[in-house]
């Protein structure tokens, strides 16, 4: 299997160049002069991170910020200042101003001021995350607007990069399933099982994992691993979320420590026709609140309606997008659906017969509707006791 560290350093370098391009096309269609792409250094996969995806960069200090002009060549201010050479070896054409971090924003009004950009329009953009920085930009520009949307409009359209890291990312959390299966067995603690996962994915080149990992006869939802001992006849549900250069890629799977009984493997099923029906129609020009709708109706025939809101469901999948956190398959969402992009689905859904169960997929939405990342699609896995 191929490991993040054999992906093409070429790709990634031309579709970094093509991100800051569309940028700036962006920027003078919106009318502003310049961007400002922020990182505070906290990656995670429920918030976008503006200056990663434009950069390509992973920083490690806190501020981090991308000064890109519609016109001129773009500067980095980044922290602190012993991480240079790193970020020069990715960016050699790239002027860098390192600092450390408490001179961050004197750094950042100084370009801004030798660029003559501190009296134009500026668009910000700091990812879906509120950072402590954001009260700073009116003290030091003149019209900060917000570029949020700027850079979510061209990341949630993934790139070949972008797919390079989450076809990787989504090989590697089916792998830390299929070993968690393995080595699951009565007696293990949650957290042993967990961390066993954890370390099976990070040698394949996962650089974090968000995961949820948990067992009960009859769960009531989905969590972090705790020091719950495995049982014969529990229900292990694994929310698996390995990164691959800040790309995050979900898979949501099922298993049962023994035989699952017949109405676990009927419900299961259900959940998984709910998925694959929401597939088929998850076309470009759809409305991501129809995908509700879809994978909702079979569980409603079924007499489980007061289970499809909340507090039993919240959505049926998400971004987690480096740049964009668009499309959130939500009953309310205004998003509609684009060729090229990539999401996890899942119809997780509490049901009082067996409890909850978990059953998702990252997808990539083509113009036959969304295909599936995973080389196989879940099942209700069983494992021998």
């Amino acid at each position: 299997m191929m490991t993040a560290g054999a992906l093409s350093s070429d790709l990634r370098a031309t579709c970094i160049a093509q991100r800051q391009a569309k940028l700036r096309a962006a920027l003078n269609e919106h009318g502003s002069d310049a961007l400002i792409a922020y990182g505070n250094g906290r990656h995670s996969f429920l918030a976008s991170n503006p200056a990663w995806f434009i950069t390509g960069f992973r920083q490690l200090g806190p501020h981090m910020a991308m000064v890109l002009p519609v016109s001129g060549d773009p500067v980095v201010i980044m922290t602190p200042v012993w991480d240079r050479p790193r970020l020069a070896e990715q960016l050699p054409a790239t002027d860098i101003i390192a600092v450390e971090p408490d001179d961050f924003l004197l750094a950042v009004q100084t370009e801004l001021r030798r660029r003559d950009l501190t009296g134009k329009r500026v668009a910000i953009a700091e990812g879906s995350a509120v950072h402590a920085i954001s009260a700073a930009w009116p003290a030091i520009l003149s019209h900060p607007v917000s570029g949020e949307t700027l850079v979510s409009e061209i990341a949630k359209i993934r790139d070949e990069w972008s797919l390079s890291c989450v076809r990787l990312g989504a090989a590697i959390a089916e792998k830390g399933w299929a070993s968690g299966l393995q080595k699951a067995r009565p007696g293990m603690p949650e957290f042993v099982l967990a961390a066993e996962m954890e370390a099976d994915m990070r040698r394949l080149g996962a650089e974090d994992n968000f995961q949820l990992l948990s067992a009960s006869q009859h769960n009531k939802a989905a969590h972090r691993p705790s020091n719950r001992i495995l049982e014969c006849g529990d229900v292990l549900l694994g929310e698996v979320t390995p990164a691959v250069a800040g790309e995050y890629v979900q898979i949501c799977r099922t298993a049962v420590l023994g035989e699952p009984t017949a109405r676990q493997r009927e419900l299961f099923a259900l959940l998984d026709a709910a998925l694959r029906d929401a597939m088929r129609a998850a076309k470009p020009g759809v409305p991501a609140r129809d995908l509700v709708r879809i994978m909702n109706a079979p569980i409603i025939a079924a007499g489980y309606e007061a289970y499809t809101k909340p507090p039993y469901m919240r959505t049926r999948g998400h971004s987690m997008a480096l740049g964009s956190m668009d499309p959130e398959i939500a009953p309310d969402s205004e998003q509609i659906l684009h060729e090229g992009m990539v999401f996890v689905m899942h119809p997780n859904q509490y049901l009082p017969d067996t409890g909850y169960l978990m059953c998702g997929e990252p997808v990539i939405i083509t113009p036959d509707g969304a295909r599936a990342l995973t080389g196989r699609m879940g099942e209700l896995g069983c494992i021998p006791v």
